[in-house]
């Protein structure tokens, strides 16, 4: 891991976690997310912090999971010359996936108040962080999607409750199930975020919401934010992720029949991105922005 892919930055009463991968879209590995993590309760420990930006560097905020990484996590790379991959045990992927889960509840359950800042492409875990963050704005421009389905998901997600209770039930079946885009004013429609402005003022906006938030006492901030977390455990808020552990490690372990976009299967006979190009071009968007 780079010590440098995720930064913490404080300015006053305001703490900024920054992505720090532009040259990649901020695609997290997941040693990035724990760090991340880590990052997080560090902010939420600071007395002086009572805000939290959570944004990305350069062009887009997060383009998921960096899929490379995943693929030498998950131990489903090809061996030398070729050979098929042993299928890895299903406790050692119950354990990967029992820390991503940690790590999204995380921010579901985090001390202080968090806005995400979006702009550019927002898909995979990218958009589930801001699925489960308390605010969220976004430029116009920006690309969400929950494009990752096309691995083969179909609707086994993480935090399906969180989803439900956002887009309403057969809302949240569609973006999942076709994994189409949208752009920042249909986030706010959807109630995914709660503006929409214009790029080149999307750091301003999101400035001035860190500074008023901060204008409120620190306990009254973290005794909010407790009491948002307790609904939420009434809705189900904890249970969803134990569930997503073990969807994550059964959607991700699929047996693909021979009529079958596999995906890891191409990626072998042809690299990364005509793998992404080949899978939109299956699912019918457009191959020419293959991120997820």
């Amino acid at each position: 891991m780079d010590d440098d892919a995720v930064l913490l930055e404080r300015d006053g009463a305001v703490a900024r976690l920054v992505l720090n991968r532009p040259a990649k879209h901020n695609a997290l590995r997941f040693d990035d997310l724990d760090h991340l993590v880590e990052l997080l309760h560090e902010a939420e420990d600071d007395d002086d912090v009572k805000v939290i930006v959570l944004k990305g560097r350069g062009k887009s905020f997060c383009a998921g999971h960096d899929y490379d990484d995943a693929v030498r996590s998950y131990g489903l790379d090809p061996g030398a010359g070729g050979t098929p991959p042993r299928r890895p045990s299903q406790r050692s992927r119950l354990r990967r996936d029992r820390r991503l889960g940690e790590a999204y509840m995380a921010f579901h359950y985090a001390a202080k108040p968090v806005i995400a800042q979006v702009q550019g492409v927002c898909t995979g875990a990218g958009l589930y962080l801001v699925e489960l963050v308390d605010l969220a704005v976004a430029a116009d421009t920006a690309r969400f999607s929950h494009a990752e389905q096309r691995f083969g998901l179909a609707g086994n997600t993480w935090h399906l409750n969180t989803q439900i209770l956002l887009y309403g039930a057969k809302k949240a079946r569609e973006l999942l199930l076709l994994g189409e885009e949208f752009d920042g004013p249909a986030a706010v429609e959807l109630g995914l975020a709660n503006r929409s402005v214009p790029e080149e003022t999307l750091e301003a906006a999101v400035e001035e919401w860190a500074r008023r938030i901060a204008q409120h006492p620190r306990d009254a901030l973290v005794t909010g934010r407790a009491l948002h977390a307790m609904a939420l455990d009434s809705l189900g808020g904890t249970q969803q992720f134990l569930r997503g552990t073990v969807g994550h490690t059964l959607g991700t372990n699929l047996r693909f029949e021979d009529d079958e976009y596999n995906f890891l299967r191409e990626r072998g006979r042809r690299g990364t991105r005509d793998a992404f190009a080949d899978r939109d071009r299956h699912y019918g968007s457009d191959p020419e922005n293959p991120l997820a």
